[in-house]
């Protein structure tokens, strides 16, 4: 089974503007979503290194063929589910860079 990617923290309130706790602030909520992206990053790395050993395996004679068709299935939605999301945040970021101030 995949594992499923976790929740973002919820951000805190945001310090009045100016000085330098704001630019603080700016950068541990930016380090916890780069946090958020890299772990569910590192977890579809581990899903396809998962895959491909027993793919391996199983061409080897020492793993069952069934385990290696579930673990490249599971890498490969993984594979999926990350691209859509990739392309979902690329056009959220194009909106809100079109967006007329």
């Amino acid at each position: 089974m995949i594992a499923p990617i976790p929740p973002l923290p919820p951000s805190p309130p945001a310090p009045p503007t100016g000085g330098a706790a704001g630019a603080g602030a700016a950068d541990s909520s930016a380090g916890s979503f780069h946090n958020a992206v890299t772990n569910a990053l590192d977890g579809l790395q581990q899903t396809q290194n998962t895959a491909s050993s027993a793919e391996a395996q199983a061409a080897a004679g020492q793993g069952s063929v069934s385990d290696a068709m579930v673990a490249a299935t599971q890498a490969s939605l993984a594979t999926q589910v990350t691209v859509a999301l990739t392309n979902r945040a690329v056009t959220a970021f194009t909106d809100v860079m079109n967006l007329q101030i």
